[in-house]
């Protein structure tokens, strides 16, 4: 089974031309119809968390800015909420696990923002639980500029290895190709 995880994308973090157009390829890759199963992840800060008290980042706490992006809501299965960077806990694996018809699955794919944030780390977590986490690169890119997306991907290979960093596009018969 396929299960394609889409990180955050959501409108208090799309609100850039860069994301917006992100958003749009993820839309392509979601119409593509190669995922079994999608899961969309939320992040929501709240007043007085880490994010606010060391970053002074105080985006992301209202309704409207957590609200996943309009155009996905037709291709998700599951929404799981989370507070911190990554959605790996014991709550998520065992979603994952019923998504996948009881086990875990071998591989699960990741697009999404933050490059140098969410992804690095839910990226992380799959491959400390024995999941292989196939990041599309093409489809994952950051608020923090190509620089910070460059470094989520120098990051990724080093702590999942280059064979889980795929640089390709998906066609609509979802196959990987070039660009």
């Amino acid at each position: 089974m396929n299960i394609l995880i889409v990180v955050d994308m959501q409108q208090g973090f799309i609100k850039s031309e860069r994301m917006s157009a992100l958003e749009m390829r993820i839309l392509d890759l979601l119409k593509s119809g190669t995922f079994d199963k999608v899961i969309a992840t939320r992040y929501q800060n709240s007043r007085n968390s880490t994010y606010e008290k060391l970053l002074s980042w105080s985006s992301m706490e209202t309704a409207e800015e957590q609200r996943l992006a309009n155009h996905y809501r037709d291709y998700v299965d599951l929404v799981v909420d989370k507070s911190i960077y990554t959605c790996v806990d014991g709550n998520f694996l065992q979603s994952l696990c019923r998504l996948n018809g009881g086990s875990y699955p071998e591989t699960v794919y990741l697009v999404g923002a933050d490059t140098d944030c969410c992804v690095l780390t839910i990226a992380t977590g799959l491959f400390e639980h024995n999941i292989r986490p196939v990041v599309l690169t093409r489809y994952c890119d950051s608020a923090g500029g190509p620089k910070s997306h460059e470094a989520g991907i120098t990051c990724m290979a080093r702590l999942i290895g280059e064979r889980q960093l795929v640089d390709k596009c998906i066609d609509s018969r979802g196959d990987l190709v070039g660009i």
